[in-house]
């Protein structure tokens, strides 16, 4: 059976809560329209890195939380993307995935903050991985500069998960980087990756788009330019993660002994 990843690229315009979230949710429905299972979307896309004003921002996402609950439960299918949410006091950037089957799911804290915006200053890092259980398999949640963390998606391998879901802003002038090493998490865990990439200019800083599905061959399924902004919709096989691991056993092979290495 086939599953259907729609990715959305969208241009975020820093601090406008707002009109972020109107213009999000008329592509959203555009993907719910093409009767996806996922609808995927960039980090922080409602505010942007106005880390400054955060605390502020937070404050709409629990209603933004609802109607995606809402959507996705009218719909029967899942979104997920990162948003500024306030949790005992403290900002984080936050993935949660809603979905009928899971509700909304204790959302994934970014662990790795990006201090080359600041990040570290403003928000807090979060301190556990999360996962959810989906019709494709068991997906992991990621943000952004932890791509730059094998060992993160790693984790996530050995404990089973077919895919990662991945929502970013990851600036143009890095997107060499970005295009990279989305192919080798795949590759080297054999799991599907989905990537959501913000693009055009965005405060300070520009983004490069270039969003993907890429399969656990390290495949292109779908990949958007850098430069438009673009609902992009591809088909998964869930079937292909098992016969990649059955041909190649890297997970099985892999040694314990590397955990215990100082």
């Amino acid at each position: 059976m086939s599953f259907k990843i729609s990715l959305v690229q969208m241009q975020i315009r820093s601090g406008q809560v707002e009109a972020n979230l109107q213009h999000a949710l008329e592509i959203i429905q555009a993907g719910l329209a093409a009767g996806s299972h996922l609808v995927l979307l960039p980090e922080l896309w409602s505010s942007g890195y106005d880390l400054e004003n955060a605390r502020v921002h937070a404050q709409a996402t629990p209603r933004i939380w609802r109607e995606l609950d809402r959507l996705a439960a009218e719909h029967g299918c899942a979104i997920g993307g990162s948003l500024l949410a306030e949790k005992d006091g403290a900002i984080y950037n936050s993935f949660r995935w809603h979905s009928p089957a899971v509700g909304s799911s204790d959302a994934y804290q970014k662990i790795h903050l990006f201090r080359l915006m600041a990040e570290d200053r403003w928000l807090t890092g979060g301190d556990h991985l999360q996962s959810v259980e989906t019709a494709w398999g068991k997906t992991g949640l990621a943000v952004c500069y932890d791509l730059r963390f094998p060992e993160l998606f790693r984790r996530y391998a050995l404990s089973g998960a077919c895919a990662v879901a991945l929502s970013a802003e990851w600036p143009l002038r890095r997107v060499l980087h970005w295009s990279t090493l989305l192919r080798a998490r795949a590759i080297e865990n054999q799991m599907f990756v989905f990537a959501a990439n913000a693009v055009g200019l965005s405060g300070a800083e520009t983004f490069g788009g270039s969003s993907a599905v890429i399969t656990p061959w390290g495949e292109t399924l779908v990949e958007g330019g850098q430069q438009e902004e673009e609902l992009l919709t591809a088909e998964i096989d869930p079937a292909a993660v098992e016969q990649a691991r059955a041909f190649l056993p890297i997970l099985r092979d892999r040694h314990p002994l590397l955990d215990r290495l100082d």
